[in-house]
């Protein structure tokens, strides 16, 4: 089995989150991250799993979400992160208020949507009730669907490459394929059909930016953390 992030959402009270965590199968060397709103909540759930897992070789991260950010800011950060370690299978364990469960609600659809193009697999979703057994999610959903093509058009954009003859450029470089101005336009189009991409004329050319979704999806961001 190679190595797994795992991602546990956690409330004011941490007894599902410890039942999530535990119900995760933690293995030696597996990414653990813990997020939710309150840090002692979080630093009694990182004392707890120090304990239980002491003689496996995993590292534990915990971050508080800051309720003043933006959804699309918060799970583009996650995912952010989460991309640093792959290639990885993920698991979510989804416990927590609404605010944590949304945002790993929609972490979990956003990577089955590009996890493919950053080696992160979505091995499984689940909630956590106070009582019970863990709720599987049968699939997780896609919020879109992208050619590997379009991810990396998005990647370039969201980089600050806004005229087609500069995401060509960029595109070689990047990802080690050519790519003519032609077909970066026509992909552009697509994507502004789409409402992944703005266009603003600029001369005899546009210049484009990222929309929200696109920033969910393929736009580096630095976590946003609470107090």
């Amino acid at each position: 089995m190679g190595r797994r992030c795992i991602v546990i959402g956690a409330g004011l009270n941490i007894t599902p989150a410890r039942l999530a965590l535990i119900n995760s199968e933690v293995n030696d060397g597996d990414l653990v991250i813990l997020t939710g709103l309150s840090s002692d909540a979080l630093g009694a759930l990182a004392e707890f799993t120090s304990q239980v897992y002491q003689d496996l070789g995993i590292k534990v991260e915990q971050f508080v979400l800051n309720p003043r950010a933006s959804l699309v800011d918060t799970v583009a950060g996650l995912r952010s992160f989460i991309e640093d370690y792959a290639p990885c299978g993920l698991v979510i364990g989804i416990a927590g208020d609404r605010w944590v469960t949304t945002v790993l609600g929609f972490l979990a659809m956003t990577l089955a949507t590009v996890g493919g193009f950053t080696g992160i697999n979505v091995d499984r979703v689940f909630t956590m009730p106070d009582k019970g057994e863990p709720i599987d999610w049968p699939i997780a959903p896609r919020l879109i669907n992208l050619s590997q093509t379009e991810y990396r058009v998005l990647r370039l954009i969201c980089d600050g490459h806004a005229l087609a003859r500069e995401v060509a450029k960029a595109y070689e470089g990047a990802f080690r394929e050519s790519i003519s101005i032609q077909a970066v336009e026509r992909v552009l189009a697509k994507l502004r059909a789409r409402g992944l991409v703005t266009a603003k004329p600029s001369g005899k050319a546009y210049l484009y930016d990222a929309t929200s979704i696109s920033r969910l999806l393929a736009c580096r961001m630095p976590v946003i953390r609470g107090g």
